[in-house]
């Protein structure tokens, strides 16, 4: 069955913040414990049913490394949605999403969503980021 629409989300965040173990995950339904970092960009797809519509989600999973940092960046074009993930354990992560989203080259009309990820590491004494840090870089929008 052919999708009646398709949407590109790209996934931005430093390396080793989950990206692609959010994307594996979503799409095949498995955790992977050991998953080696993305070089460039790789991307999976998901179809879904939702109502009478067939929608086909095109998940761009981008390299967290600085070096790549121009590569992905010609991802954001065309894009529907961003999703700007950092480690609430590693406070690096979270301060580096600025600097993830803060650029011209950002799609006008995309949705950005900024996701905290690995709470099942945060056993009470390894969370770096609160859920409010996180909460008020979400509302400043623009981030």
């Amino acid at each position: 069955v052919s999708p009646q629409r398709v949407f590109k989300v790209v996934f931005l965040g430093n390396s080793g913040v989950g990206k692609s173990s959010f994307i594996q995950h979503y799409c095949s339904g498995r955790f992977y414990r050991k998953m080696s970092a993305t070089v460039g960009i790789d991307f999976q797809m998901k179809t879904l049913i939702l109502g009478s519509t067939t929608i086909t989600m095109q998940l761009w999973d981008t390299a967290g490394q600085e070096r790549f940092r121009s590569i992905t960046e010609q991802y954001y074009r065309k894009a529907d949605g961003i999703l700007a993930m950092y480690d609430i354990t590693q406070s690096s992560s979270f301060t580096a999403v600025r600097g993830w989203v803060d650029s011209e080259k950002m799609c006008e009309g995309a949705v950005l969503m900024l996701l905290g990820n690995k709470l099942d590491l945060a056993d009470g004494h390894g969370r770096k980021v609160t859920t409010l840090e996180g909460q008020r870089l979400a509302e400043v929008r623009c981030i």
